[in-house]
């Protein structure tokens, strides 16, 4: 497969990611999150998260038990190897932005997410788009 479609395929289950997030569809992001390899997240303002069965609870959480959040991906870079990519992107969340990096894993049948980590832009901070 050329890189530009490995590109394509990474940038589409990133948006995977964060569409699931905005209708709150818990049985997808469960579908992107890898089970062979270690996960974690980092949700803005919790601890960090490792286990694959702890994460998925913390999703629930944000998913289910509450109302899932209008998120957008902006400013997306990719960085990929041959197995592991790398997504970072600024999230708009109503009026806040956010930073985050999503590292994703080639498995059997597609990208997985091994690691969601988002946090606040600092007060006045303006991200810029890599030249």
């Amino acid at each position: 497969m050329d890189q530009d479609m490995e590109q394509t395929e990474v940038i589409a289950a990133n948006d995977r990611f964060y569409a699931a997030i905005r209708s709150g569809d818990f049985a997808t992001m469960d579908a992107l999150w890898s089970a062979r390899d270690v996960v974690s997240v980092y949700h803005p303002n919790w601890p960090g998260i490792t286990g694959r069965e702890e994460v998925m609870a913390s999703w629930h959480d944000v998913l289910v038990l509450a109302e899932p959040p209008e998120i957008f991906p902006k400013e997306v870079t990719v960085i990929r190897t041959e197995r592991m990519a790398f997504v970072l992107c600024v999230e708009e969340v109503g009026g806040a932005r956010m930073t985050a990096s999503n590292v994703f894993v080639k498995e059997a049948g597609g990208w997985r997410l091994t690691c969601h980590h988002a946090r606040p832009l600092p007060v006045g901070a303006e991200s810029k788009k890599s030249r």
